[in-house]
């Protein structure tokens, strides 16, 4: 027996030999057939879609909104921390003096996640790393193709030094009210959405004229200012060069310009001026059949049953209007509230109709030409097609300081009737501000 089980013991291990040869060889790793990885929440989304990192993200935002723009502003972030599906809560807090809160706070080392912000401020915040540059995980959430969504002026405008910065939510550009029964009195036909001719304007402007009546409010400040930076771009001129670097509104057509106002001003409102828009408080007491201004007094405006909304006219040879534009922006570099952001922006963008009824024109192309802006906001759509034609500066750290604060007084005086040499007084404000952008461009080495 013993000697039965030493034979069967190497013939047992014989046959598992040959058994485990026949056996085909085992796969190497590299050949393995793939398999379909879990989908969990920690992948990457997809371009255009709201990231993982973004989930239960609670995010706070600035802006400069502290009227009943900002409201509304406040209105939709609720709306979307409610609506939302990836738990992202957003809050808006409106500051007064937002670029010295920003400041402070940057050197605190307090800041919000992001910020509403003009876009003249742009250039200045990235430069004093307030405002951070938006990461390539940020943009993917905004789609392939998105710049081909905005009007090329205020795109560009939220791009500095190669890289984007901000977003953009509106355009602002100003707004022709007229008093609708003094219009019919005078047998002064409405105008539409295309801009007056400057002789329809002045044809209209002598038939509303009266004694009891202005046909037009001109003031100064704001107002005055604003209407020199459309017509010098109408009468072939601007404000600087291309690249924002040398001051040029001392040129022919900023005389051309100047005059016009100042000829407007005398012959139908030269009482008018100051601060606080009283040109604005004029028409509404229904003593003047025009004025000029920022959008956003729609709000208020509209409630009146006689007000009526059109585009500036166009008196020079080439339509243009100034306008400004409220971008979005961040002032945090981190991934997860930036990716949160973007979701928020994405959404805001995309739903910007609402906020065309705080009297901004939505940016987003899709929005402002779609048929729902009239419904939702007649008042905007009336001037939603004279956003391509926006005046924005180049984007140059606090360009607008040194231009405006110095041509602006040059504007107020000769309103005022305090100085008749437009051209000398023009060239020494162009001075004045060559100076300044000069010693901007040095401190922020451009």
């Amino acid at each position: 027996m013993k000697n039965r089980k030493s034979l069967f013991l190497p013939f047992v291990m014989l046959l598992v030999f040959l058994l485990a040869a026949c056996q085909p060889a085992a796969p190497e790793e590299t050949e393995a057939p793939p398999v379909a990885p879990e989908v969990t929440e920690a992948m990457p989304a997809e371009e255009g879609a709201c990231p993982a990192a973004a989930n239960d993200q609670v995010v706070e935002m600035w802006s400069p909104l502290t009227g009943p723009d900002g409201d509304e502003m406040s209105a939709l972030a609720t709306r979307f921390s409610n609506e939302n599906p990836y738990g992202i809560t957003v809050s808006h807090v409106a500051q007064p003096e937002y670029i010295q809160k920003l400041n402070a706070a940057a050197a605190a080392g307090n800041l919000p996640a992001m910020t509403v912000l003009r876009v003249i401020n742009v250039a200045e915040l990235a430069e004093r790393n307030v405002l951070k540059p938006m990461t390539a995980e940020t943009l993917a959430v905004f789609g392939a193709g998105i710049a081909d969504e905005f009007p090329a002026n205020v795109w560009v405008g939220g791009e500095y030094e190669g890289e984007r910065y901000s977003f953009p939510l509106d355009i602002h550009p100003l707004v022709m009210y007229y008093n609708k029964d003094l219009f019919a009195a005078a047998g002064v036909a409405e105008p539409g959405t295309t801009p007056w001719t400057r002789a329809e304007f002045e044809s209209a402007l002598a038939a509303l004229h009266s004694e009891d009546v202005q046909a037009i409010a001109i003031g100064t400040a704001f107002q005055g200012a604003t209407l020199f930076q459309s017509f010098i771009r109408q009468f072939g001129g601007d404000l600087t060069d291309e690249a924002g670097t040398t001051a040029t509104f001392n040129s022919e057509a900023a005389v051309q310009a100047l005059t016009y106002v100042n000829e407007l001003k005398q012959q139908y409102s030269p009482e008018i001026s100051g601060a606080g828009d009283p040109e604005v408080n004029v028409f509404k007491q229904g003593n003047a059949a025009i004025v000029i201004h920022g959008p956003w007094h729609i709000s208020d405006l509209q409630k009146l049953p006689f007000v009526g909304f059109a585009p500036l006219p166009q008196v020079g040879e080439e339509y243009a209007v100034w306008a400004g534009s409220h971008q979005i922006g961040f002032t945090t570099d981190d991934p997860a509230q930036q990716a949160a952001g973007a979701c928020w922006i994405s959404w805001l963008s995309e739903n910007s109709v609402e906020w065309a009824k705080a009297g901004q024109v939505p940016a987003r192309n899709s929005v402002r030409l779609g048929t729902e802006l009239g419904e939702l906001a007649a008042p905007i759509a009336a001037v939603a097609p004279t956003t391509d034609s926006a005046v924005i500066l180049a984007q140059v750290a606090e360009l607008e300081g040194a231009l405006w604060g110095q041509f602006g007084p040059v504007v107020d005086a000769v309103l005022m009737g305090e100085m008749e040499d437009i051209q000398a007084g023009l060239d020494a404000a162009v001075a004045q501000s060559q100076q300044i952008m000069d010693e901007n461009a040095e401190r922020y080495g451009e």
